[in-house]
């Protein structure tokens, strides 16, 4: 096979993590590289010959040498936003989509376009691309679940399978794949597996299965059957294996004599054997034909594993304890490697999505000893949600809201992630204190009772303590939190406020007014005042002290956004095509700042601490290509400059301790530093 190389685009060969490659701008460094979880399995793939590996993210698509697990290229950053790809067989080729519902077939050596389509359906996405084993065609699937068979290089459509027309069973394609001989394409959609002829697009069979795999010889179809475990409490789920002969047309075998987990079927390039996880993390291995259990394997210890079969026959074994990823080989009990596991850093993610990965290095690697551990630094950019930032007093440190859990703690001037806090807990907001420590709001749902539990956290650098834990009767904003010292005001999509000294009340007091949806909350500085912006088109002002209503504002459009500005005596409001500045005092209007049409959502907002500018972030519509982040003179609503930088909403806005740094948190999982010296009049 020949060991094809992606041509290395936007390398800097100085920066061996990636984070200043093709950097806007006015930015000086990147944090995070991208990383979206939804349907990720689509957009993580191996070269066919185990050099590297390919990430689809919101900003392009990374490419990564196995070997050293270090970034080698860079592609697609000028849209980025990828949906799915995949690499042909013989590993030349690359097939890329986008969220514009573009195709791209790209030649890997060269990054030239060999073929390039566009969905003729507004928002019909491609979200699956399968090459098929000669590498002559690719399989897409569109968001209305139709498949569609495409010639690479002439992109003329060669056949198409509408289930939505046929089954009563419709909706999003979850996978899709050709079988190795390339007589058959199979997809899922919700619980059905489907079987079609790729050349006439004619159904062959359709089963109730799901996470398919086909034997290497093309004849048998393996699915799991997803199931409840009964007199479980919660319900556990589990699932059975089946497998459908494909020449015979029917079903052969189900395993159903232990419960499995979702996702750890692996079965024996020979055919003859199927390897599955049981619920308490045992492995079993069954002789297909007879459905005699083979072999056992339980020392796991509860980790997750996932089996995988090499071309020898081999069955080595990924292993999640909870410190380390480990690959062993199953039958001789042996660890070959062990990799350092950084809960939500991108190499975690990508290695929980895609365990082939420490497969693949382990098989690059075969002299090192077992007990040498992998730290793969490369690979530690945590993958964020950047919903919530915050600077230390000193600004040495940001505070960055974890993309599935906890808050990571990324250092300035070495410019890594070296510390992750409440790791185990959803995080929804969080704030540094003047004390250095972290209070911090986490949620997690009672299934008992079906609410959420909300606990308030002090984080300090040795402890992490709850201090206190209600359940609101009503469903909170996804991001309605503010905070004042020890303060933390809370709004809900019914309407209700709430306010509330976790070191003095036991509840939270409730601020009554609104009538609908609070999309944004900002306390005055001396920590006086509440302000509050809900759907009802009103903007409120409210004291803290007696929880009373001081002034409300009727305005045209819902303030999705507030800010106060450092002195006390302003407050800006981002609303649909403008952000209005009123006299904090009285609420009354001092000043407009139009947005065009191309900008018309600034729905992050931010002072700086000089209180002379402010900063104001725009949210994704059609025909965007790159975010804008306006720096406005407030005293006479100039421009300043305007920075392009992120792919999808912008969620935050940060300014450092001393206003020369800028934070930009966008919704494609990404943070950007800006150097603002060069607008500030010191």
């Amino acid at each position: 096979m020949l060991h094809t190389k992606p041509v290395p685009l936007n390398v800097n060969p100085n920066d061996t993590t990636g984070n200043t490659w093709t950097l806007p701008d006015g930015a000086l460094v990147r944090i995070g590289k991208g990383y979206k979880d939804n349907h990720l399995n689509s957009r993580i793939v191996l070269s066919p010959d185990y050099t590297y590996f390919v990430v689809g993210t919101s900003i392009g698509i990374w490419w990564y040498e196995i070997s050293t697990m270090t970034p080698i290229a860079l592609w697609e950053t000028k849209r980025g936003n990828i949906k799915a790809l995949d690499i042909s067989p013989d590993g030349k080729l690359v097939a890329i989509t986008n969220w514009d519902g573009i195709l791209k077939i790209k030649d890997i050596e060269s990054n030239d376009i060999i073929t390039q389509k566009e969905s003729t359906v507004e928002r019909n996405l491609y979200t699956h691309i399968a090459f098929s084993p000669d590498s002559e065609c690719i399989a897409l699937a569109n968001e209305n679940g139709v498949i569609e068979i495409v010639e690479v290089q002439s992109g003329s459509s060669i056949a198409q399978m509408d289930r939505s027309s046929q089954e009563e069973h419709t909706g999003p394609i979850s996978q899709l794949k050709f079988s190795p001989d390339g007589q058959y394409i199979a997809a899922t959609a919700l619980r059905q597996t489907h079987l079609w002829n790729p050349n006439t697009g004619t159904k062959i069979v359709s089963s109730e299965g799901t996470n398919f795999t086909f034997s290497l010889d093309s004849r048998l179809l393996i699915y799991e059957n997803l199931i409840r475990i009964p007199n479980t409490t919660p319900p556990r789920s589990a699932k059975t294996v089946s497998i459908w002969d494909i020449e015979l047309d029917k079903l052969i075998r189900t395993f159903s004599e232990h419960y499995y987990i979702h996702k750890t079927t692996a079965i024996s390039p020979c055919n003859k054997f199927i390897t599955m996880v049981d619920i308490d993390r045992g492995m079993h291995t069954w002789d297909i034909k007879t459905g005699v259990l083979k072999d056992t394997y339980k020392d796991f210890n509860q980790s997750w594993v996932k089996p995988h079969y090499l071309a020898d026959g081999s069955l080595l074994a990924t292993v999640f304890t909870q410190e380390t990823i480990e690959v062993r080989n199953v039958k001789q009990n042996e660890i070959l490697h062990t990799f350092e596991k950084k809960v939500d850093s991108i190499g975690y993610n990508w290695f929980s999505k895609c365990p082939e990965i420490l497969i693949a290095h382990s098989l690059t690697r075969p002299e090192e000893t077992s007990d040498k551990r992998h730290t793969f630094a490369s690979l530690y950019d945590p993958a964020c949600l950047p919903n919530s930032v915050s600077y230390s007093t000193d600004g040495k440190t940001l505070a960055i809201q974890g993309y599935s859990k906890g808050i990571v703690l990324w250092d300035m001037k070495s410019r890594q992630t070296y510390k992750e806090l409440v790791n185990n807990e959803l995080v929804a907001a969080f704030t540094y204190l003047i004390c250095g420590n972290i209070l911090a709001i986490s949620s997690y749902r009672d299934l008992n009772t079906g609410r959420d539990i909300y606990r308030v956290w002090n984080i300090g650098n040795t402890s992490e303590d709850v201090i206190a834990e209600f359940s609101p009767t009503i469903e909170l904003g996804r991001r309605t939190f503010a905070f004042m010292d020890s303060k933390i005001a809370f709004g809900g999509k019914s309407g209700s406020l709430y306010l509330w000294d976790p070191k003095h009340d036991i509840e939270p007091n409730s601020l009554i007014g609104h009538s609908e949806h609070i999309w944004s909350l900002a306390f005055s500085p001396d920590g006086k005042k509440l302000f509050s912006g809900s759907s009802d088109k009103t903007v409120r002002s409210w004291d803290v002290e007696s929880c009373k209503e001081l002034d409300r504002l009727p305005v045209e459009f819902t303030t999705n956004s507030l800010a106060h500005s450092p002195c006390g005596g302003m407050i800006a409001g981002g609303m649909l095509n403008q952000i209005r500045l009123w006299c904090a005092e009285k609420l009354t209007l001092i000043q407009t700042i139009p947005h065009s049409e191309d900008n018309k959502r600034p729905f992050a907002l931010e002072f700086s601490p000089c209180g002379r500018y402010l900063a104001s972030g725009t949210w994704w519509q059609k025909g965007m290509e790159k975010m804008a982040i306006y720096i406005w003179d407030v005293e006479t609503g100039e421009n300043i400059t305007t920075f392009y930088g992120h792919t999808s909403d912008i969620q935050t806005l940060t300014y450092s301790p001393d206003g020369t740094l800028l934070v930009s948190g966008g919704f494609d999982g990404t943070l950007l530093i800006w150097d603002m010296k060069p607008y500030l009049n010191f």
